[in-house]
């Protein structure tokens, strides 16, 4: 995408990649690790106890998923300038990084839904949501930045 959005645009992404990172290995950590109380239980063939620990991770994962959504979204500028992003980039990596908060919810979702299911067993289902979301992703990066050229420069509603 950098050849169509430039230098600036790239280096806003590789400069908020690091955080990026650590957000989605630990959320990918800390629902593998409610995964084993559910897969332990499953085991057990205690339905009773399984229910409440799948609620129980379920509202885990949506309650930390708005929170990311929210604080990520207003806290953006400061962990920007905390991580030493370059002036020259900020304003790029702070529309970047809005924008990866704004969908913070389903990828913590995802990581949520997809510790439960690989320890039950179920490899297949996430892989196929995994594929979809990436399918997904590609089309609308063609369409939002090939085709409609960075389009968030010129429509005010999808600029962040």
């Amino acid at each position: 995408m950098g050849k169509w959005l430039g230098d600036h645009a790239l280096a806003a992404v590789s400069s908020s990649s690091s955080l990026i990172y650590l957000l989605v290995d630990l959320f990918n950590g800390l629902f593998t690790g409610a995964g084993i109380l559910v897969a332990n239980l499953f085991g057990r063939g205690d339905r009773e106890k399984l229910s409440h620990a799948v609620h129980t991770t379920m509202a885990l994962g949506l309650l930390t998923g708005v929170l990311l959504t929210i604080l990520g979204t207003l806290l953006a500028p400061v962990l920007l300038r905390a991580m030493d992003t370059p002036d020259v980039v900020i304003a790029e990596s702070l529309s970047y990084f809005r924008i990866f908060f704004a969908g913070s919810l389903a990828f913590v979702m995802y990581n949520c839904c997809t510790g439960i299911l690989h320890n039950i067993g179920d490899s297949v289902r996430p892989l196929l949501y995994l594929a979809a979301a990436c399918a997904i992703n590609i089309v609308l990066d063609i369409i939002f930045v090939g085709l409609l050229d960075g389009a968030s420069h010129r429509l005010p509603w999808l600029r962040f």
